[in-house]
């Protein structure tokens, strides 16, 4: 029978930020609490039936990194995108918006190559220093559910079902293609590394949950939710799972928890929804 464990808070911002409006946050492969604020009176508007405020099209944001009772703040100014993803990389953060503008191409021709100048794609993640400066922006595909960074620099990016990506082929042209489930990219872009094309074995319609510790990655792709484990040669193992509908899993040593924020039947939502032990070298932070 799974524990039964309650989560418990890891850290919160400090009181001054209260009236800012939090468009992001994450807890870093370090530990410390990373989000993205913005004053709302910027011309912030509600969205009916969705928490957060949307942003006008240009505004300023700051992004904090609190490591205990320090705290270091990176002033971003004219952001022109809907950020909702943020993870540190470096001494500085990596940010994300999850969902790209329209590609302006005729749906008919999805199955075909088209050339790259035809296409309008979004530089959609920017790697940005210490001091508020672009270090580097690429396009990383449409549907972007989950990012994390690790402690070498790679950015890791789970995609929803809804996601689909326009590939660069040899000849300058793109390609469409859909179900990403999870990609790891370098800070500049780049190639990047496609768990869909390294685990034929597995479906990624949907990455649900994913961790990315010190040494392994693990993620549980939708449908069947097997728990796929990555190091830097690639997938180490795929184990087939009992827990379904997990929206999110934990690691430490040789436990995982599966964690489902929607299932009450045993008591209040939040509870680790099961547990089962797996070999993971070293702690991983909780997703």
């Amino acid at each position: 029978m799974a524990a039964d464990h309650r989560l418990a808070p890891h850290a919160t911002l400090p009181d001054r930020y209260a009236r800012l409006e939090v468009l992001a946050s994450t807890i870093d492969h370090h530990g410390r609490l990373v989000a993205l604020v913005a004053d709302p009176t910027q011309g912030f508007t509600p969205i009916p039936h969705f928490s957060a405020l949307q942003p006008p099209p240009r505004y300023d944001a700051t992004a904090v990194i609190c490591d205990g009772p320090e705290t270091h703040e990176i002033p971003l100014t004219d952001l022109n995108q809907w950020v909702t993803l943020i993870d540190t990389l470096g001494d500085g953060v990596v940010l994300a918006n999850p969902r790209c503008e329209p590609v302006d191409i005729d749906i008919e021709r999805y199955q075909q190559p088209i050339p790259a100048d035809e296409l309008h794609l979004t530089q959609n993640v920017q790697v940005i220093s210490a001091d508020g400066h672009i270090r580097s922006a690429f396009y990383a595909g449409d549907g972007i559910e989950q990012l994390m960074t690790d402690v070498r620099g790679a950015i890791w990016i789970s995609y929803c079902d809804q996601s689909n990506y326009w590939f660069s082929d040899p000849d300058g042209t793109r390609s469409y293609g859909f179900a990403l489930g999870l990609a790891r990219w370098n800070s500049n872009g780049g190639k990047p590394w496609m768990a869909s094309s390294h685990t034929p074995d597995v479906f990624w319609g949907d990455c649900y949950a994913l961790n990315v510790g010190r040494d392994v990655v693990h993620a549980c792709p939708y449908t069947d939710f097997p728990l796929v484990e990555i190091d830097d040669h690639g997938v180490r193992s795929i184990t087939p799972n009992p827990i379904t509908r997990c929206s999110g899993l934990t690691v430490s040593g040789l436990e995982v928890a599966f964690l489902d924020q929607h299932r009450t039947e045993a008591g209040s939502a939040g509870r680790s929804a099961g547990a089962a032990d797996r070999a993971a070298p070293s702690p991983s932070r909780a997703a």
